[in-house]
């Protein structure tokens, strides 16, 4: 080959690997900007930023969860069935008192055992003191997975004065190797003076 064919050979290759520089480079920016104002830039931004985006929605999703939870009454060990747990009246100044729950075991509380109760009342002192169980030692029955009536015998503190009294159980519970600690819904009932002639 003479050298003006190789050199016109090598001006072509030249041009050519020139022509294709800017042909890619066209081709380059012409997939940035198409990346960048078309939908398709959207989908690439959504799958660049999905696990952030992910981990959001998980979060949100778990505090919806506890707020069911919550709201149902899953979160605790027991629920009891709203407006069916009271306080057998009249009840005078040192009398016993029969406090009559209805309850269910959760799904989280199926699988652990009451260790121990505390009657706490309440009176217009706006006192918190705690009272006993009338049967001592270890609590004798199991709440059931349906609705289960109970009826528990309560001592009062002696302490405690006429009128409106609040009163709900303080529950600890065994659950596998933990210990979990629940209550009852409060419950009220009018504490009435001692009769005159008693």
């Amino acid at each position: 080959m003479t050298t003006d064919t190789t050199r016109a050979v090598r001006t072509f290759l030249w041009q050519r690997l020139g022509i294709w520089a800017v042909g890619g480079a066209l081709w380059g920016m012409s997939l940035i900007l198409a990346a960048i104002f078309t939908p398709l830039g959207d989908r690439v931004r959504d799958i660049w930023t999905s696990p952030e985006r992910l981990e959001r929605i998980e979060e949100k999703l778990d505090l919806m969860i506890t707020d069911v939870r919550r709201a149902t009454g899953e979160d605790r060990v027991i629920r009891q069935t709203p407006g069916l747990s009271y306080v057998t009246e009249p009840v005078r100044v040192g009398d016993l008192i029969v406090m009559n729950i209805v309850a269910e075991r959760t799904a989280l509380g199926r699988d652990c055992q009451l260790v121990d109760s505390q009657s706490l009342f309440t009176d217009g002192t706006n006192v918190t003191t705690p009272g006993r169980r009338a049967a001592e030692g270890a609590p004798r029955r199991q709440i059931d997975d349906v609705p289960t009536r109970i009826r528990v015998e309560l001592i009062p503190p002696p302490n405690l004065q006429p009128g409106r009294v609040e009163l709900y159980l303080a529950l600890e519970y065994r659950c596998g190797e933990r210990t979990v600690f629940d209550r009852t819904d409060s419950v009220t009932y009018q504490l009435l003076p001692r009769a005159a002639g008693d």
